[in-house]
């Protein structure tokens, strides 16, 4: 009935695309999996797509294949560019693209070319499940040893998991979330999408660390998608909202900070603030009631193993029986896990039912030490509270100095909590706030350090040596003064507003300190942070460490320009940095500068009259150059009476203003510069008459003292720094032993070319008056020359005679050689019937000295005591031994002894 064969009928076809496809910027870790209508189209082994590289898929039977009802499946080949910095096309895209390819780098991108449906044209849309935790940073990954949180799903139902193996579904169950304080960091370091901020300049790394440090302990990893849908700022706040933390630039270095809002601290280790030390006023109290507080926190977050997303509620039974249902849901999709949205969800639920009290707080300076995120304690006895512990949300900082803190009873320190009754007992009394007298402040001449932190470098280049600025340190007379008005005028003139001042940190040495002591015990309200100046009496110094339980600082002594000095218990302790005010004009040196603080609370000013004059005498001190440091005499650092000694050498190390202008140098540091022009002063004073009995101005740093005991009077040995006139600010002094002024043996070695005196004679006429040659017959006649002859050898390059013929009569040219004060005139030599006769002439009255020579390895010679010739003030040495050999010598002449 039929034919010998059917004939074939088309029942639909195979769909074959060629599909290049980008998931986002690379490039990335790992690409875990392809899903398509939920079906598994490939599922790697942990690290299998962690490059680019190519896989072949063939599960033509994925969606039912070519069975009818089916829709085929997935069959090619997926090459994956993971956009590596050198990445190149694949061949397969390359055939498909023509003219200029680019390499795709900097971005994850896929090319499939096979199978990807049957009968419907429309190919299932993929969905890609990639991992990106190190990878694809600019530059560097910061902290990686914390930049990975591995989580797990292990109760996760897939839909096709009898097909998978063992290793490919541990792979999926595996979470690999990103530590939040990582992303922070790259939101903030990244140059292309992120803050473009440096690591180095930019960041509190530490309180990034220490907050990547808490996450990963607490397992709390996010797996976010950031699309750039929303601004940085938005997205930012979304990692800070999940986590439970403030991000903030801190006002002090103005880097930007992390900090984690935990009950990670000790109630009893809190700063308390009081009426008394920094709190002005509570402008607003807003407690929140449970009874319109949500009961139930219905949490949202999504599985990164099932791309589904699940819900979590907590919730307060009792307060639902007690009041209904008050149900809140809050988006929590970067929470990757059930149990780490139940936590969540029971933190959020625990603050909304807590009844936690809302305040704003004005402080004055002191409160200067708190950051967003910090928590403090507080006793309000208008408010009957005794003990309440706030978390700082907000700080603003008003024109007048005041800072207002938005604040939260925080819920980690509920328990704590304490109230008093309300009836308040004869022992308390409300705030002063009238404005009292200033009654401890201090008026200092601003060190050029200081100058070079604040004004432009184009204002300090301007500056005069003869001119400075005037700073003002000062202490709040009343807890509730909130800053002053400052005032000041040259001597004479009429006081004027300059703007208002800050309090300075203080407190006060609890035990005296020696002049190198570098532990320092104190009573400070607020202290100084590392690597801050602190000022006692004239001295400044450097905070190394702090101590705040033992009430110690670590210092570095005698920096800037000042000299290390002993302290007395209960000396004041200025914590200057930030707070050393000035009324901004310059004055001469010289000049008088008074100035008057207006104290100033939120009720009223401080009259004039009421307020204390300082006074200051301005010096030029930012331009007189710094004393040197490391002061040694016999080696020992600056000790204020020497040890007895047969000789004393005075040592120190050079220190240059200019380059020390943004670092606080101990007095016990090594050389630096000295600031050009330097030189160094040192003086001996006899303390029975105050008389000078020896100076010497050298830029050596050591410096033998010509002084030897014995004597029945005490000596003061002094040091300064000099330059272009100025001298440094302060003198540094140590005694010396009962002893006497001895001069140093003066030697010198001269550098000698010597002629022979024939060659001399042929030119030059022996009746000549110039040339300074009859003051040479002269002292020929005088040193006892029978009779006038050209000498055998004379030293050429002296005064006498002068090497030029035409000097004019009766002078003689300046020596370049001088012995002591005496300058050397003239060395000949003749040769006399009883042997060789060598003459030295000195300039003045040299015949108290007693000298010998030497010239390279010759006999050492004994010249004969001299003749002083008051008529040519010249005084003549001579002796019979070896002295002068023509041509270059190298002639030491010495005193000697008796």
């Amino acid at each position: 009935m039929g034919g010998k064969g059917s004939k074939k009928v088309t029942v639909g076809y195979r769909y074959s695309w060629d599909v290049q496809a980008g998931l986002g910027r690379g490039p990335v870790n790992e690409i875990v999996s392809i899903m398509a209508d939920k079906k598994t189209v490939f599922a790697g082994t942990p690290g299998q797509i962690s490059s680019s590289t190519s896989v072949y898929i063939d599960k033509p039977g994925l969606f039912g294949g070519d069975d009818t009802g089916g829709e085929g499946g997935i069959q090619g080949q997926l090459d994956i560019m993971m956009g590596e910095p050198d990445q190149v096309p694949p061949a397969s895209l390359l055939k498909l693209l023509t003219g200029l390819v680019p390499g795709f780098r900097g971005v994850v991108t896929t090319f499939f070319s096979g199978l990807v449906s049957c009968y419907s044209a429309s190919p299932k849309p993929w969905l890609y499940r990639v991992r990106r935790t190190t990878k694809g940073w600019d530059g560097d990954v910061w902290y990686p040893e914390k930049a990975t949180i591995i989580l797990e799903n292990s109760e996760a139902q897939l839909d096709d998991e009898a097909d998978l193996l063992s290793e490919q579904l541990a792979n999926l169950r595996a979470i690999h979330a990103m530590n939040p304080a990582h992303i922070l960091v790259e939101c903030a370091t990244n140059r292309d999408w992120g803050r473009q901020l440096t690591l180095a300049d930019d960041l509190n790394l530490d309180s990034y660390r220490a907050a990547a440090d808490t996450l990963y302990e607490e397992g709390f990893g996010l797996c976010f998608r950031y699309n750039r849908q929303d601004g940085l700022d938005t997205f930012v706040q979304q990692v800070l909202d999940h986590v439970g933390a403030v991000q903030y630039a801190d006002l002090e270095t103005g880097k930007l900070t992390l900090k984690l809002l935990r009950g990670d601290y000790r109630v009893d280790d809190l700063p308390v603030f009081t009426y008394d030390n920094g709190v002005i006023a509570v402008q607003d109290d807003d407690s929140a009631s449970t009874t319109s507080n949500p009961n139930e926190i219905v949490v949202t977050w999504n599985d990164p193993v099932t791309n589904a997303d699940g819900e979590v509620r907590a919730q307060n039974l009792g307060a639902i029986q007690n009041t209904g249902l008050n149900s809140s849901s809050v988006e929590y999709k970067a929470i990757p896990t059930h149990s780490l949205a139940a936590r969540v969800a029971q933190r959020d639920l625990e603050t909304a039912q807590s009844e936690l009290t809302r305040l704003v707080i004005q402080f004055d300076r002191r409160g200067g030490i708190l950051r967003p995120g910090d928590v403090f304690r507080i006793q309000l006895p208008d408010r009957n509270i005794d003990n309440m512990v706030l978390r700082v949300g907000k700080i603003e900082e008003g024109d007048t100095g005041v800072l207002t803190l938005t604040v939260v009873q925080d819920v980690f320190g509920l328990p704590s909590t304490s109230y008093s009754s309300g009836q308040q007992d004869s022992g308390w009394t409300p705030p002063d706030k009238s404005a009292r007298p200033v009654t401890i402040q201090r008026l200092i001449e601003l060190p050029y350090a200081v100058l070079a932190g604040t004004v432009s470098e184009a204002e300090l280049n301007y500056l005069k040596p003869e001119s400075g600025y005037p700073g003002v340190m000062a202490i709040a007379p009343t807890s509730l003064s909130i800053n002053y008005l400052l005032q000041t005028r040259a001597a004479g003139a009429t006081f004027a507003d300059r703007g208002l001042g800050d309090w300075t940190p203080s407190g006060t040495l609890t035990a005296p300190v020696g002049r190198l002591d570098t532990i320092l015990h104190v009573s400070m309200a607020i202290f100084p942070t590392v690597g801050e100046g602190l000022m006692i009496n004239d001295e400044i110094m450097r905070v190394d460490a702090v101590d705040i339980p033992a009430g110690t600082l670590t210092v570095g002594r005698g920096c800037m320009d000042s000299l290390p000095s002993g302290h007395f218990a209960g000396d004041r302790c200025w914590a200057y940095q930030d707070a050393l005010d000035s009324d901004g004009l310059e004055y001469l040196s010289g000049e008088t500068v008074e100035a008057r603080l207006l104290t100033r609370t939120s009720t009223e000013t401080l009259a004039e009259s009421a307020a204390p004059v300082a006074t200051l005498t301005m010096s030029g001190r930012q331009a007189r150059p710094y004393l040197p440091g490391n002061i040694r005499v016999n080696g020992v650092l600056y000790p204020d009476v020497a040890a007895s000694a047969d000789n004393f050498t005075l040592a120190f190390s050079h220190r240059d203003r200019l380059l020390q202008a943004d670092r606080l140098i101990d007095c016990t540091e090594n050389s630096i510069g000295p600031e050009p022009g330097t030189e160094y002063v040192v003086k001996l004073i006899a303390q029975s008459t105050g008389s000078e009995v020896w100076s010497l101005s050298a830029s050596d740093v050591s410096i033998p003292i010509p002084y030897v005991t014995g004597g029945d009077d005490v000596h003061t040995l002094t040091l300064q720094s000099k330059r272009d006139g100025l001298m440094s600010l302060y003198t540094f002094q140590a005694e010396l032993p009962a002893g006497r002024y001895k001069p140093f043996p003066i030697s010198i070695t001269l550098s000698l070319t010597i002629v022979d005196g024939n060659d001399w004679a042929t030119t030059t006429p022996e009746d000549t008056s110039s040339g300074a040659v009859p003051e040479l017959h002269a002292i020929a006649d005088a040193a006892g020359v029978t009779a006038w002859y050209p000498p055998d050898l004379l030293a050429s390059g002296l005064s006498i005679p002068a090497d030029n013929i035409e000097w004019p009569a009766g002078t003689w040219p300046t020596s370049p050689w001088s012995f002591g004060t005496h300058a050397v005139l003239v060395i000949v030599q003749w040769t006399e019937t009883s042997g060789p006769l060598t003459v030295l002439a000195l300039e003045g009255d040299a015949s108290a000295l007693l000298l010998g020579s030497s010239a390279g390895s010759a006999v050492a010679v004994e010249w004969n005591a001299g003749i002083y010739l008051a008529e040519m003030d010249i005084t003549i040495f001579t002796t019979d031994g070896p002295v002068l050999n023509e041509g270059i010598i190298y002639l030491e002449l010495a005193e000697r002894s008796t």
